[in-house]
């Protein structure tokens, strides 16, 4: 492969796509609400997997794009992925979170066109260690899928777990 841009642009986009395809799939009513069977569906609200994707790639991933183009990164902060940090987040609506997602995303889509020219083989010192580019860009649209797994698992079955719950605690009590 050497087209790279092409590749991490469509990888960047579609994996977006299904990110907020899979937030959609939850009803509105349950994005800021945790999960029943947490051990399937996880401890995590839907709007903290879009926060914390978006936190990953404005605080880890970005700054490492950087890095190639031999810009400073202008972040200064540590990825603040932490409850104490996620119960000071005020917009939690989807609106807000997504909006959010999309602009980090898309500078992320708009470094590649500066990265044309680059090794994308080169091994630099990274957060991951010495890794290529191409490391860091697959593991962002990898860490956009493992997230979207999960909400993509909520949308099919956070109803269909709650019904079932219902229904045994209601033969619990007869």
């Amino acid at each position: 492969m050497t087209d790279w841009v092409s590749w991490f642009r469509y990888q960047l986009k579609a994996s977006a796509d299904g990110f907020e395809w899979a937030l959609a799939q939850i009803p509105a009513h349950l994005h800021d609400q945790l999960p029943p069977d947490p051990g399937y569906l996880g401890t995590w609200s839907p709007v903290r997997h879009i926060w914390h994707v978006t936190e990953y790639e404005r605080c880890l991933v970005i700054p490492s794009m950087l890095q190639w183009l031999d810009i400073p990164s202008p972040l200064e902060e540590e990825w603040p992925d932490d409850d104490e940090t996620w119960a000071k987040v005020t917009e939690r609506g989807q609106a807000a979170i997504v909006s959010n997602f999309q602009r980090v995303r898309q500078q992320q889509i708009e470094f590649l066109d500066k990265l044309t020219t680059v090794d994308w083989n080169a091994p630099r010192e990274t957060l991951w260690g010495q890794k290529p580019l191409s490391m860091v860009v697959t593991k962002t649209f990898q860490h956009t899928y493992e997230h979207g797994d999960t909400l993509l698992r909520m949308g099919l079955w956070w109803e269909v777990i709650l019904k079932e719950e219902a229904e045994k605690s209601k033969d619990a009590d007869s």
